[in-house]
């Protein structure tokens, strides 16, 4: 029985109006009295759910206002009920789809403007690491020297964001530090992850992850500051990506570790 609330839950019934429903289905007829007797819900609160349930088809009444009495429709009914809403869904992504490029018009004029946001605190570093997850290009540069937020904070963290972004098919390249004490990487991590080792004069001179992305900059603070800020302008992500390159040239391929 746990089940079959847990999905008409899903499919949009309040608990109430499912008490009432499962309830409903062993009688023919029942009253409110009834109905308040053995669920010991309010009698307003009844009403009210009767009332949404015969909006959605799955109650029946008759009577007079003195003597009413609900009959539950047939389980079939939610059936149509479902293709109802899934109708309705789909006619309000047409229109939704024919207002959009009015939409679009509006943030096409604030593309010029450069949108910077600064993030205090973990809560607010993992506000940016999500939007970074669900980028729209699907693509990270990312430079990240050897002691940052993610080595720092959590291991269960930096977990999760590595298997979030193989999960949602992220492609990056990566910049790290020569780290003799991280542990080696599979060939699969490395096909994944993509790394490089920057050249001995820059290590050291990160103390920040950067990640490029869309047309953001982020950047990640450490453990010790706690501090995110996302830069969103095309050109300061140009001027970013221009540096990564020129750093990804003349870094060395990650080397595997000989066991």
């Amino acid at each position: 029985m746990e089940k079959v609330k847990n999905v008409l839950k899903k499919i949009g019934l309040t608990e109430t109006e499912i008490e009432i429903y499962l309830l409903g289905l062993n009688y023919s007829e029942i009253s409110v009295n009834e109905l308040e007797k053995q669920t010991k819900i309010k009698r307003t609160t009844i009403y009210h759910a009767l009332n949404t349930l015969l909006q959605k088809g799955l109650v029946a009444k008759k009577g007079s206002e003195t003597k009413l009495l609900f009959s539950m429709t047939d389980p079939e009914n939610i059936k149509r009920y479902l293709n109802k809403e899934i109708t309705d869904l789909k006619n309000q992504q047409k229109e939704f789809l024919e207002i959009l490029p009015l939409l679009e018009q509006r943030t096409k004029t604030q593309e010029k403007q450069i949108k910077t946001l600064q993030y205090e605190g973990t809560e607010g570093i993992k506000l940016v690491v999500e939007e970074i997850l669900y980028c729209k290009s699907r693509h990270l540069d990312i430079i990240a020297p050897s002691k940052n937020f993610f080595s720092d904070f959590s291991k269960k963290y930096a977990k999760y964001f590595i298997e979030t972004r193989k999960n949602r098919d992220i492609t990056s390249r990566s910049l790290w530090e020569l780290d003799n004490n991280r542990r080696a990487l599979s060939a699969e991590e490395i096909k994944f992850r993509n790394p490089k080792i920057l050249p001995k004069v820059m290590h050291g001179k990160f103390t920040s992850v950067i990640i490029i992305f869309d047309d953001k900059v982020a950047i990640i603070s450490s453990i010790k500051e706690k501090t995110a800020i996302l830069i969103q302008s095309q050109e300061i992500n140009n001027t970013f990506k221009t540096m990564f390159e020129g750093l990804w040239a003349s870094s060395e391929k990650y080397k595997v570790k000989k066991v």
